[in-house]
This record gives structure tokens, C-alpha cells and sequence, in this order.
């Protein structure tokens, strides 16, 4: 996976099981372990990949493509998605 900082025309989703799947054996957490992980799948113009997350808040707005430790910009959660253990 490449990482950008930023994406043209994101879409973030919770993996499909075939992808998820393959995340997870990518991974290579233990079969117990991976109940507490949330694969998400990111497709873009300018590239696409795979993260593992704990959780996952996608949220709209700001201009700071890294995030600040200011709460300044004008955001909204979007989608937020945790594993169901």
C-alpha cells in the first residue's frame, strides 16, 4: 500500500470478507487476535490499499490533511465503525 496525504475521491469502506480475508492473512495476527481488528479497504484516484484499525471515524471537512492539535476547522463525522466483539 502506498500512502498518500492526500486522496482524490476517497472511498472508504469496511472490507468485503474475501478482502478482509486476505487483510487479516496479510497481517498475520493470530487467528484470536483478529475479532479485535477492523479491515478497511480505501480506493482513490490516486491510489488504493488496505488498513487494519482498531476503529475508524472517517470525518468531512478541514483543510489540514494531517489534522492539527487545534479543534479550529469545521468537521463532521461521516462514518465510524469499531470491530463487534
Amino acid at each position: 500500500m502506498q500512502l498518500v496525504q492526500q486522496y482524490k475521491s476517497i472511498e472508504l469502506c469496511s472490507a468485503s470478507k474475501a478482502e478482509a480475508e486476505e487483510i487479516l492473512g496479510f497481517s498475520g495476527i493470530s487467528a484470536s487476535g483478529r475479532e479485535l481488528h477492523l479491515p478497511v479497504v480505501l480506493r482513490s484516484r490516486s491510489g488504493s490499499g488496505f488498513v487494519l484499525c482498531r476503529s475508524v471515524t472517517a470525518a468531512r471537512g478541514g483543510e489540514d490533511p494531517v489534522g492539527s492539535g487545534f479543534d479550529s476547522e469545521d468537521r463532521s463525522v461521516i462514518w465510524s465503525s469499531r470491530p463487534q466483539t
